[in-house]
């Protein structure tokens, strides 16, 4: 462990140097939550996907992987580079303008932007507040347990000695130093998981000999219909997706950028870049369960051990330290977007919301930081049942809150304030309530039945639901005011909105019911349908162009998925997977990673540029907050 701790020295040094310098450049409190919106799109696309892939991507997908097999990788990781995707479609452009036009820097400025009164802005920023502390509170405890075991010391002490190293970079330097440290500390991720792939792979002779290995001994870890029910799966995969679309510290990246132009190749970079960490999960935790199967391996008790396990005993220790660096840095690239996500939620946002007005918002943002992290580190030591609870608030409870309010409220004229509030307090309370229940034995759920994807789909439903049945003049208006002038004729996002409540729905049907092709199809058909309405201008016309190529991806996708389907039940190989497995990692995998985004690149180069270029700058449009 000598080289571990020469490594995690200078990556801490780096961090704090990195902090340092930022600290001389952040003059308000615009430089300390968006970095001063000078970020080109290398440096907010690798953070970006830093932040996203997170230590539970790196370790809990490594577990998974070697408690399911490749299953694990398709249900929680195979398909969020179509999330970034999706993500530059459907706010890239609008999130961008909005930063420009107005005094934007938070989720919960978005929403007082786009809808009036002040229950839904309070409502999402008391959200973002308490979700904020429940991630920051599960990185402190991740910390803890690496730096305890680089060090040598305790999980307190290893807590306490990384949540300091993190918050001393982000109070002092703001998202400025975050965006840079994201950008070390995802460049780190994809040299780590690299590297780890070929290590491991080759401990059982290469890839080719892994697989024909552990196939020969249990075929069931290399098909996808394997350990958990076929509903479970394709639930967790919709989570995955429209999860990683409505995170607050993927979202709050597209209000830091320097100038539209740098929206072009942001997700094709963010994408491949998270398809290449996977490679991390998937090699060590696929090596290790072939090395338990030809008993170079215990079988391990506690699954979260399996990349700790595997870099005691199969690696040397100087790389072993290097990827120990890695996985610091994957934890940390969250810890700190979250720190700055619960700053402004607790500083501008929620005394936003009730009128207070807040002067000198620099020094009061960085307090806010040290109570953010404060508070974690008191629920991560001392308050395990408030760990257990805060727990809760996580990926599903931010995608059922933020996703209808924000992704469709920023295209759909009919969305309403009190849509937004009862998502909001749905997403929530619906998780907490579900997770304790279940934790208790009070509510049994079925084995298909994965609580927070069907949470997600529902609150996507219920703000759906609600706007039409209580529709909202002032809230179109405002709307409209924030739009621009729109064109006559039919309203395609109507049809958007329609279609996409359809095929939700279906996809909720399926997670009830356990019919697992519902929730399936509804994958690529979201895909299409949301590529389709991040294709439109402000003005809601499509380049017909544009709208040929989506409607093509689309449709591939689906004769994929459909493709896959049939040869479920085969007995044929490709690539030493069974062939449905093969399709989904060696076509689906890199087609939604890099064939997805560059249709971004495309739709930008031909049509969101000029959209973009006729908006008016930040100088043409008096900033305002609620209370001025």
């Amino acid at each position: 462990m000598n080289s571990a701790i020469v490594f995690i020295l200078i990556y801490f040094a780096l961090m704090l140097g990195i902090g340092y310098w930022a600290r001389s450049k952040v003059k308000s409190s615009r430089d300390f939550l968006v970095a001063g919106q000078t970020l080109g799109f290398l440096v907010m696309a690798v953070g970006t996907f830093a932040s996203i892939q997170s230590g539970f991507g790196m370790i809990g997908h490594t577990a998974n992987t070697y408690a399911w097999g490749v299953q694990a990788i398709v249900a929680a990781a195979l398909f969020v580079p179509l999330a970034f995707a999706l993500s530059w479609f459907l706010l890239g452009s609008r999130l961008y303008r909005l930063a420009r036009e107005h005094d934007v820097y938070s989720i919960p400025d978005v929403i007082r932007l786009r809808y009036p009164g002040r229950s839904a802005h309070l409502a999402m920023s008391v959200a973002m507040f308490i979700g904020a502390v429940a991630y920051m509170t599960a990185q402190v405890t991740a910390i803890g347990v690496i730096v305890a075991l680089i060090f040598n010391t305790s999980t307190t002490t290893g807590a306490l000695i990384g949540s300091l190293v993190v918050a001393l970079y982000t109070i002092v330097g703001g998202m400025l130093a975050g965006a840079w440290t994201d950008f070390i500390q995802g460049i780190l991720m994809v040299a780590t998981s690299l590297g780890i792939f070929v290590v491991a792979t080759s401990t059982l002779g290469g890839w080719g000999a892994m697989l024909e290995s552990i196939a020969a001994q249990d075929v069931s870890f290399l098909r996808i219909d394997a350990t958990q029910p076929m509903t479970w799966i394709w639930t967790f995969v919709i989570l995955a997706v429209l999860g990683a679309a409505a995170q607050p510290q993927l979202i709050t990246k597209f209000l830091m950028l320097r100038s539209p132009a740098e929206l072009k190749w942001g997700a094709l970079v963010a994408g491949v870049a998270y398809a290449v960490t996977t490679l991390f999960a998937l090699g060590v935790g696929l090596a290790t369960r072939g090395l338990t199967m030809d008993g170079r391996a215990p079988e391990l008790e506690n699954i979260d051990s399996t990349a700790t396990w595997f870099l005691d005993n199969m690696v040397s220790p100087t790389f072993a330290g290097f990827v120990l660096a890695g996985l610091l840095a994957a934890i940390m690239s969250s810890a700190n977007s979250f720190i700055a996500v619960g700053a402004s939620a607790l500083m501008r946002d929620v005394t936003g919301a009730l009128g207070i007005r807040v002067r000198r918002e620099l020094l009061w943002a960085r307090a806010a930081s040290a109570i953010v992290v404060a508070c974690s580190l008191v629920f991560a030591l001392y308050l395990s049942q408030v760990v257990f609870i805060l727990g809760a608030i996580g990926w599903a409870a931010f995608a059922a809150a933020i996703f209808g309010p924000l992704v469709l409220g920023l295209y759909w004229r009919r969305a309403t304030a009190s849509a937004t509030t009862a998502a909001v307090v749905f997403g929530i309370v619906a998780n907490l309530a579900l997770t304790v229940l279940t934790a208790e034995g009070m509510v049994t759920l079925p084995a298909y039945l994965q609580g927070g994807g069907a949470v997600v789909c529902l609150g996507i439903l219920l703000f759906v639901a609600v706007s039409v049945a209580a529709p909202s003049r002032t809230s179109s208006e405002r709307f409209v005011e924030l739009a621009g002038d729109r064109p006559a004729g039919p309203d395609r996002v109507d049809s958007l909105v329609a279609a996409t409540f359809a095929t939700i729905a279906a996809a909720t049907a399926g997670m009830l019911f356990d019919l697992w092709f519902l929730v399936y199809y509804a994958v690529p058909v979201l895909a299409a349908v949301f590529m389709l309405m991040g294709s439109l201008n402000r003005r809601d016309l499509w380049s017909r162009p544009m709208v040929g190529q989506v409607a093509a991806f689309g449709a591939a996708l689906v004769v994929l998925f459909a493709v896959a389907h049939v040869t479920l039940d085969g007995t044929g190989t490709l690539g030493g997977l069974p062939t449905s497995t093969a399709i989904f990692l060696y076509v689906v995998w890199p087609v939604t990673a890099v064939v997805a985004p560059l249709l971004y690149t495309t739709l930008y180069r031909t049509w969101l540029r000029h959209d973009l270029e006729e908006s008016p700058g930040r100088d043409s449009a008096r900033p305002t907050r609620t209370g001025e």
